[in-house]
Parts: C-alpha cells; structure tokens; sequence
C-alpha cells in the first residue's frame, strides 16, 4: 500500500514538472506584429559558471523560436546593458521604440545549469519573460517558469519549450 501510495505521488510530481507555468496574455498582439527580442539578463547566481552568456542563448532562443512558431518576425536586439545588468521594462520598450519596433521581449534568465552527460544530475533553466508595447510600456503578456530536464538534454532545450509555449499564446 505504501509503494503505491509513493508511486501515485512520484507520478504526479512528474506531471506537474512537465506541465509548467502557463502565460498570462492580457492582449493579443495583432497579426503580422513585428517583434524585438532583447537579449536577456544573464542568470546571477553566484558562482554558477553555466549563468556566463545564458541570457544571449536564451533570447537567441525566443527569437528564433518566435519567428518560426508565431509566424512574426522576431529580430534579436543587442543588450544595451551589460549581460548582468539589470534592464527595466521601460528602458526595453524605448529602446525598442526607438528602433522602430511595436513590441518588444524583454526577460531574465533566472537558472541555467548544464551538467556533464551520464552524470546523473537534471539541466536546469528558468527564465522570467515579458512582451511589452513599445508605444506606452504596457505588458502585453508575461510568463515566468523553471524546468528540468536529464542529463542527456541541455538548457537551451528547455528553454525552447518555454518559448514555444510563449510564442503559441501570442
């Protein structure tokens, strides 16, 4: 009885890995929207060597996978900031409107763990993301989620699952 009370809790632990963070859209973006996608902030975990160049990777990522999921054209845009430093909502939309841009990703890696392969150890990633209107900064949508995936995946893996959903629902 207790095995199976244990594996009906392991089971439903796993689900709810996989299942993730939904994306709250507060308004649709009009079809044919053109999008930037500011590089993220790199994760600042301290002495996580794997956060270096994570938040380049993982807007590379949302880039792409906008363009080709949520047939808009998604431009990746150089980070204004450093890698680490911190970019605010409002300085992402003006730079982006600057830029000519209607919307604009602006988002933060908050894990991104790479483990050597059969090693036994999950790879990590988490990401906080926003889709801001560039004409008054207001947020379009925002999602924010952390998965886990084995060792015989990669970060970047799951950090493409996290855009593709965010790229279904815009």
């Amino acid at each position: 009885m207790n095995r199976r009370i244990a594996a009906v809790g392991i089971v439903a632990g796993l689900m709810t890995g996989c299942a993730g963070a939904p994306v709250t859209v507060r308004d649709k973006m009009p079809t044919g929207s053109d999008v930037a996608v500011v590089m993220f902030r790199d994760c600042t975990i301290q002495g996580q060597e794997d956060c270096d160049g994570s938040g380049l990777s993982a807007g590379s990522v949302f880039a792409r996978v906008i363009a080709s999921t949520a047939g808009k054209k998604a431009v990746p845009l150089d980070r204004p900031v450093g890698p680490k430093d911190a970019l605010s909502d409002s300085d992402a939309a003006a730079y982006a409107k600057g830029r000519g841009y209607a919307y604009v990703v602006n988002g933060e890696v908050q894990d991104y763990y790479r483990v050597a392969p059969f090693t036994f150890r999950s790879e990590r990633a988490g990401v906080a993301v926003r889709i801001l209107k560039t004409s008054d900064g207001s947020v379009v949508s925002f999602f924010n989620d952390r998965g886990t995936a084995n060792n015989l995946s990669s970060p970047d893996s799951i950090i493409e699952s996290m855009a593709t959903k965010v790229a279904k629902a815009m």
